[in-house]
């Protein structure tokens, strides 16, 4: 028989796991910025799980959103050097060939997680730091696809 906890362990292994795959055989550059976008969708996990819920954790909820924000802007930028392509890359050229859309979508993702910080710091209301927050999910999902390669 497993218990909840058990299923808990089995789960957050499998998502490990997971994780571990999908960034297996990546290397320098590539792995340095696949380690980071999968700490901003760690982040934007807890966020979201925590505005569907009943209760919002402002702390909590600034701390992810700073971490993402520490992620963005010249941070991101800087691990994408020019033809860093390299296999398991979920990158495409485009990023190279549109340099200022890229910057563009790296900056607004820190100044949106940033407003969403504030937010959260200066303790917004829930219908607040939820459209702040889509505001930060339509950051990552128009990015992703114009940038990264289609699944």
């Amino acid at each position: 028989m497993i218990t909840k906890r058990g299923t808990a362990v089995l789960i957050a292994g499998v998502l490990v796991a997971g994780g571990a795959l999908a960034h297996g055989g990546a290397t320098g550059i590539v792995k340095e910025r696949m380690d980071a976008m999968s700490a901003i969708g760690d982040q934007m996990k807890i966020i979201g799980q925590m505005l569907k819920g009943g209760s919002v954790d402002e702390t909590r909820l600034s701390a992810a959103a700073g971490v993402i924000a520490g992620h963005g802007g010249d941070a991101l930028i800087k691990l994408f050097p020019e033809g860093s392509l390299d296999k398991p890359t979920e990158a495409t050229p485009a990023i190279w060939t549109d340099w200022t859309k890229f910057e563009a979508y790296a900056g607004d993702l820190q100044a949106s997680a940033l407003t969403l910080k504030d937010l959260a710091d200066d303790g917004a209301g829930k219908q607040e730091l939820s459209a702040a927050f889509g505001t930060l999910a339509g950051t990552c999902k128009d990015c992703h696809e114009s940038f990264r390669v289609k699944k």
